[in-house]
């Protein structure tokens, strides 16, 4: 169990970012209004989701070794659900003390919930943003030894070093916006934006280097080994495919194939006899 069972939920979670960015650009607040609400809605489907993948990943962690270093970068997808989360908290509660009405929860109280939903959104982001640094550090030490060791050849999973990533950085440059503009950690997420930028160079660079040498994109190699993408075909499934595929010559190939089946059962039959004679003897 690898924390690639959040993909399926991915579409959830970048549905809170893109409602923070789209509603302070609307000129009528009812319609902004109703875009956050739902992606306040939708991001906490896809967060809770997620937190339950959580559960049982950080239990495999703790029962089972590390997964396979094929499989180790997909890890970083931990880093996925708290990032998107929190730059959907973050961006969507600042939006709301300038678009809701004055009755909004109950009369008189708009401008009340407004500003008490941006200070919530903001104190749940930087909790989130340490949850999110949690599973980054514990990403990044799972690949120590395998790195060390020179054992990291490519696989397409490589690339969960990069979008995971992306949710972090976005969500570093919220918690800054959060807090006032704070510089430090704006430094940080723009040391973020440097790193994740070479990492994708890095990467692809990689990936066209194992294209190159014949590591993926293969048959028999990568995920064509082991994922369903290539099989290796019994002696008689071979038998049955050329039947099906050479019409009259496939049928007397197939005749040939059930003789040499039939003479070679005779001859273990005929072996397992003699062995029991010679059982019998002594």
């Amino acid at each position: 169990m690898t924390p690639l069972w959040i993909f399926p939920n991915y579409p959830l979670l970048i549905i809170g970012p893109h409602a923070g960015a789209l509603a302070p650009k609307l000129g009528n607040p009812n319609t902004a209004l109703n875009i956050i609400l739902g992606g306040f809605i939708t991001q906490g489907i896809g967060f809770l989701v997620a937190l339950m993948i959580y559960a049982a990943f950080i239990y495999r962690l703790m029962t089972q070794k590390l997964p396979k270093e094929s499989l180790r970068p997909g890890m970083f997808i931990s880093v996925g659900p708290s990032g998107f989360t929190i730059a959907a908290l973050i961006t969507m509660g600042q939006t709301l003390p300038r678009i809701v009405p004055p009755d909004f929860m109950g009369a008189g109280n708009g401008p009340l919930a407004g500003k008490v939903g941006m200070i919530c959104a903001n104190f749940v982001g930087l909790w989130l943003w340490g949850l999110a640094l949690w599973f980054f550090f514990v990403s990044v030490g799972a690949h120590w030894s395998c790195a060390a060791r020179g054992k990291m050849d490519f696989a397409m999973t490589w690339y969960s070093f990069i979008f995971p990533n992306t949710a972090l950085t976005t969500a570093t440059f919220a918690v800054a916006t959060a807090l006032g503009g704070n510089a430090p950690i704006r430094y940080v997420a723009c040391v973020m934006t440097v790193g994740l930028l070479a990492m994708w160079l890095f990467v692809v660079a990689m990936n066209v280097r194992a294209v190159v040498i014949g590591q993926v994109l293969w048959p028999e190699r990568q995920e064509d080994r082991t994922e369903g993408g290539w099989t290796q075909q019994s002696e008689e499934e071979q038998g049955r495919r050329q039947t099906a595929d050479g019409g009259e010559g496939g049928g007397m190939r197939a005749r040939t194939w059930s003789l040499v089946r039939t003479f070679s059962r005779r001859d273990r039959g005929r072996t397992m006899g003699e062995a029991k004679g010679v059982l019998n003897e002594v």
